[in-house]
C-alpha cells in the first residue's frame, strides 16, 4: 500500500486531483487507515486512476467519465463514445477556426480603412416564381446548414441531374424567429426544368414574392449576412414597412461556381409589405 504522497509520484496524479476524484466518487483510496486517517492506495488501483485521466485528457466531464467506466469493457459502446467525442471536438475546432478567420478579416479590414459594408442600396423589387430543386430538413443549428448542401449535390450527383442546373442558388430560412436549435432551413438550386422529386429532394416551384426588400452584398457569409440583415432593418423600419415571409438568401456567386470566398455575391431577399 501507499500513501496518497508517493502514490501521486507514481502515477503522476496530484494528491488534490485524486482528493477530488474521491469526492466526486470516481476514485477511492483501497483503504483508510483506521488509526491515523491515512488515505491508502494499492497498485492494482492504476490501472483505473490511468483510465480516468486518459479520458479527462480526451475532454470527458467527471459525469462523463463516471458513465462510460461503468460500460467501460462493452466494446460497441466504448467506440459510439469516441467517436461521438471525436466528431464534438472536430466541431469545436471547426468553430474556432471560423471565429479565427472572421477576426483575420476584421484585422485587415481595420487595417486597410475599410471597416464599411460591402452591401449596396435596397431595392424593393418582385421575385418572380423560380424552378428549383431543393432540400428542406430541421437541423441542429444554423452551421450544419453546409451538411445540406453536401447531401443536395450528392443526390445530383448520384442522379447525373447536372444537365438541369442552372447558376443560382438559393437559401431560405423559414423559422419566424431566431433559433439557437433545431432550426428549420430549406437549400435550392435553381433548375432548367423540373423532375421526379425523391425523398426529401423535391423538384418544385418556389411561390413569388409580390415585394421583397432586396440588397447585393460581396463578400464570405460569416461578413455579409449579418451587414445585409442590418442594411436591411433600418431601410425596412425607416420605410414603414414590415417582414410578412421567410429570408433568402440568393446566391450569384457561391461555392458552386467560385472558390474565392471574398468573391461571393448574394442578395439577401425578406417578403415584405406596408405597415397598416
Amino acid at each position: 500500500m501507499f500513501k496518497i504522497g508517493k502514490f501521486s509520484q507514481l502515477v503522476r496524479v496530484s494528491p488534490r486531483m485524486l482528493r477530488h476524484y474521491e469526492k466526486c466518487g470516481l476514485f477511492y483510496p483501497a483503504e483508510i487507515d483506521k488509526v491515523n486517517g491515512y488515505r491508502l492506495y494499492s497498485a492494482s488501483q492504476i490501472p483505473l486512476l490511468l483510465r480516468i485521466v486518459a479520458l479527462r485528457d480526451m475532454g470527458f466531464s467527471i459525469e462523463e467519465i463516471s458513465d462510460i467506466l461503468d460500460s467501460f469493457e462493452e466494446k460497441d459502446y466504448i467506440e459510439k463514445v469516441l467517436n461521438s467525442k471525436t466528431n464534438a471536438i472536430q466541431a469545436s475546432i471547426e468553430e474556432e477556426n471560423r471565429k479565427i478567420q472572421r477576426l483575420t478579416a476584421a484585422r485587415q479590414r481595420i487595417e486597410k480603412g475599410n471597416y464599411t459594408t460591402t452591401c449596396q442600396n435596397v431595392i424593393l423589387k418582385e421575385i418572380p416564381k423560380i424552378k428549383v430543386l431543393s432540400h428542406r430538413a430541421i437541423v441542429p443549428d444554423y452551421s450544419y446548414q453546409e451538411t445540406l448542401w453536401t447531401s443536395l449535390y450528392n443526390f445530383i450527383a448520384e442522379n447525373d441531374f447536372y444537365r438541369l442546373l442552372g447558376e443560382h442558388v438559393i437559401a431560405i430560412y423559414h423559422e419566424t424567429e431566431y433559433k439557437e436549435q433545431d432550426v428549420d432551413i430549406e437549400v435550392a438550386i435553381a433548375v432548367k426544368e423540373l423532375s421526379e422529386s425523391k425523398g426529401d429532394f423535391i423538384f418544385k416551384e418556389l411561390d413569388a414574392i409580390e415585394f421583397a426588400a432586396t440588397v447585393l452584398c460581396d463578400g464570405p457569409y460569416e461578413k455579409i449576412l449579418p451587414e445585409g440583415e442590418g442594411v436591411l432593418a433600418r431601410w425596412i423600419e425607416d420605410k414603414g414597412y414590415e417582414i410578412i415571409g421567410s429570408e433568402r438568401g440568393y446566391g450569384i456567386r457561391h461555392p458552386g461556381n467560385e472558390q474565392n470566398s471574398q468573391n461571393y455575391q448574394t442578395e439577401i431577399q425578406f417578403p415584405v409589405q406596408k405597415k397598416r
